[in-house]
């Protein structure tokens, strides 16, 4: 229940039937009350609904009572409402009517600060912009703020099959804190809106056509004796142009044919019609019958009757939805990073719009003038970094704070001094003239390319090298992001020079490197680029390139005068050596025999294009890739393999191969008889033997000699070695002999004698 807070002046008690509560012992009434009219901007964050809302003299003791907040013009899927709790009230939020029901046992202090603490927020991407009026009443009741000088309230009575004139009698009946109820009487397009989506009012309005058909009236309430509306469907019309919202075809008086007037005004249930509409339904509805038009309950309205107090126990508050953004500084365009003195002046500029702005400093030390412009000046203490506070006011009056971080840094000016005198030719002295505040970035240049960079780095001495050009010096100055930068160009030549006498040749290339000097030098020193060095001043160095493609060498020298002046320079791709072939081959077989003379040979070379051979036989050479080549004579020969790169460069292989004595093969019989000459002796001879170490054997089958011979020229007769012709049959031969690789060899076998 929800109940006065006592006073002790004197005790009424007055009824609510449909409502339950009960006033007691109050001389106070009770009051919800917004003091302020101010209507407040919503931007992009949420607003509090009502942040100065008093609730005084209202104790809610059950936990099923409590106050409602609803949003009178609500868009659903756009407007919500927050909240931050407040002790051990429950809250509920209904998405369909765009209320929020705090409930609970509590005081009026405790709803005081629970209605405080609820905020509106609007979720659309793209927010329908316009006043959104806000309603806080006790739960029981909706208070509508566009009736705030009368102040209506709201209730619909869910009653099944209750009749329009029970209705009338009940809402007659009813009583809202001193407020006379009757059948709601709607006038305006806000109080139907209202009505529909934030009580279910569906059902009995206080408007009727008994007295006459088709002469529609509001019948209860202060509007009781308004004629509004004249005629049925399709003749009838609105009077004075007064409101009202009837469903297409109504009213129609369809039941007036049978003796049933439809003589009641009711909002409709049925979804096909138009949504918040009216009909015209006899006393008792559409009854037990009907789908849609069965009486399901009726609409109260308070508020607006002569002679009636006036209540506060509605809030009404206002909030402008503006489609703002939050301006958004453009970076692209404002530098925050300020190079110069300890004044500067800096450009703010934003993405979106062109709000109103004050900038302020969040240092006591920092000055700001024309703070209010797109074009401040500042005044810093110390270079270093400030923050500032960026006050905005949007075109839509919308307020938003941002902070803005300005550096103030010293302008540093590149300025050196350029020695070309004491080192004359040798070397350039380098020296910083500026004036740094802070820890710097130097980076010192020559002839347009970094030569030495470092913090602080004030000096810097740069050898001239040996060529003759025109020449560069530079200095860029980095303090803290502020940079400066400057160049000079170099008057004098060097007094060294760098000759190479043959730079490009075919690993391994020896050349001579030559340098010279207008005056004595004290010392040399080459760097080779492959890790070998030299302290003469003309070195001859053999250059090797293992590799297979063209190889450059970045040869350095250091020269130091009679005077100590260092002279320095790296003399990229001074040399150039072309890669060479390797040649390489395989003869198969190394060693042949006389009988099958040819070798073949392959060719295994790396990186060549080309290849030359010589068999060493004197035969002519052959640019074959892999050849055949067939010998005639039994020996050892030198084959030489010359192969050639794309660059000209040669590389030379020799092996030896070698063509050997093969056994031979006398004829196995033979006659003193034979017709031809050559088939009358036993003889064996061929290449390769020397008549030196010759000797044939002969032997009967009793293992005694019957001819002998020393000499490839004499063979065997037939004759045994006492002149005598020896008998016919098998006998046996051993052969032994030399050849021209003076390997020794012996050979045995049998020949037939015949006659």
């Amino acid at each position: 229940m929800t109940f006065l807070k006592p006073a002790f002046l004197f005790q009424f008690v007055i009824f609510m039937g449909m409502a339950g509560f009960v006033l007691a012992q109050s001389a106070d009434p009770p009051v919800i009350e917004n003091p302020s009219t101010n209507v407040m901007l919503y931007c992009a964050e949420p607003v509090a609904v009502a942040p100065l809302i008093t609730i005084e003299n209202i104790q809610v003791n059950k936990e099923s009572d409590g106050i409602k907040i609803s949003i009178s013009n609500y868009i659903k899927g756009e407007d919500l409402l927050e909240f931050d709790k407040e002790g051990s009230f429950k809250y509920k939020w209904d998405v369909n009517t765009g209320s929020l029901e705090i409930t609970g046992v509590g005081t009026d202090e405790a709803y005081e600060e629970a209605a405080k603490k609820v905020y509106y927020r609007n979720v659309s991407s793209n927010p329908t912009g316009g006043i959104r009026s806000f309603s806080i009443s006790l739960r029981d009741a909706d208070y509508l703020p566009f009736t705030a000088d009368s102040g209506h309230f709201y209730q619909y009575i869910p009653k099944l099959d209750v009749t329009w004139k029970q209705a009338r009698d009940l809402a007659a009946n009813a009583d809202y804190y001193g407020l006379k109820g009757y059948l709601a009487t709607i006038t305006s397009s806000a109080e139907n809106d209202f009505i529909w989506t934030k009580i279910d009012g569906v059902g009995w309005i206080g408007a009727s056509d008994e007295a006459q058909e088709g002469k529609w009236m509001w019948v209860t309430g202060p509007e009781a004796g308004t004629h509004f509306w004249q005629g049925n469907y399709p003749n009838g019309s609105r009077v004075n142009n007064s409101f009202s919202y009837w469903n297409s075809g109504e009213p129609n008086n369809v039941n007036g044919s049978n003796g049933i007037g439809e003589d009641y005004a009711h909002i409709n249930a049925n979804p096909g019609t138009i949504p918040k509409s009216w009909n015209d339904l006899p006393n008792a509805g559409g009854g037990p019958s009907s789908q849609y038009y069965r009486a399901q309950g009726y609409v109260v309205e308070y508020g607006g009757m002569p002679g009636e107090p006036k209540l506060k126990l509605s809030a009404t508050s206002y909030v402008d939805v503006k489609d703002s953004k939050a301006p958004e500084l453009d970076y692209n365009q404002m530098d925050t990073f300020l190079c110069g003195t300890l004044t500067q002046k800096f450009k703010i500029a934003f993405s979106n719009g062109q709000p109103t702005i004050t900038l302020t400093p969040l240092d006591s030390r920092v000055s700001v003038v024309d703070g209010d412009t797109y074009s401040p000046t500042i005044t810093v203490p110390d270079f270093g970094t400030y923050p500032f506070q960026l006050d905005m006011i949007a075109q839509s009056g919308c307020e938003y704070i941002d902070t803005i971080h300005l550096g103030v840094h010293n302008q540093p000016e590149a300025k050196f001094e350029l020695d070309e005198t004491t080192c004359e030719g040798y070397n350039l002295q380098l020296e910083f003239e500026g004036i740094t505040k802070n820890e710097a970035i130097f980076t010192w240049y020559y002839n347009g390319e970094e030569f030495a960079s470092e913090t602080d780095l004030m000096e810097v001495e740069i050898p001239l090298g040996f060529s003759v050009m025109d020449r560069t010096v530079g200095l860029k100055v980095n303090e803290q992001g502020c940079v400066d930068s400057s160049e000079k160009p170099v008057s004098v030549v060097p007094r060294n020079s760098v000759l190479v006498d043959d730079p490009i040749g075919c690993s391994p290339h020896s050349t001579q490197l030559v340098a010279t000097a207008v005056e004595s030098a004290t010392s040399y020193s080459w760097d080779f680029g492959d890790g070998n060095s030299s302290p003469e001043q003309k070195p001859i160095y053999s250059f090797v390139n293992p590799s297979d493609t063209v190889r450059t060498f970045d040869v350095s020298l250091t020269v130091l005068s009679n005077t100590g002046c260092r002279n320095f320079e790296v003399m990229d791709d001074l040399v150039s050596i072309y890669p060479v072939p390797v040649a390489a081959f395989d003869p198969v077989p190394e060693v042949a025999v006389i009988t099958s003379p040819g070798i073949s040979f392959y060719n295994n070379s790396h990186a060549a294009i080309s290849s030359l051979w010589d068999f060493g036989d004197n035969t002519s050479a052959s640019q074959e890739e892999n050849p055949v080549h067939k010998y005639n004579d039994i020996g050892d020969f030198h084959v030489r393999l010359e192969v050639t790169n794309d660059f000209g460069c040669r590389d030379t292989l020799v092996r030896i191969v070698g063509i050997d004595f093969d056994r031979f093969f006398p004829p196995n019989a033979f006659s003193p008889n034979a017709a031809t000459e050559e088939d009358r002796e036993f003889r064996i001879y061929g290449k390769g033997i020397v008549e030196d170490g010759y000797k044939l054997m002969i032997y009967n089958r009793w293992g005694e000699t019957v001819f002998e011979s020393n000499s490839s020229l004499v063979g065997w007769d037939g004759k045994m070695s006492n002149g005598n012709d020896a008998p016919a049959g098998v006998y046996t031969w051993v052969f032994q002999y030399i050849d021209v690789k003076s390997k020794k060899h012996t050979q045995q076998g049998n020949v037939t004698l015949l006659y």
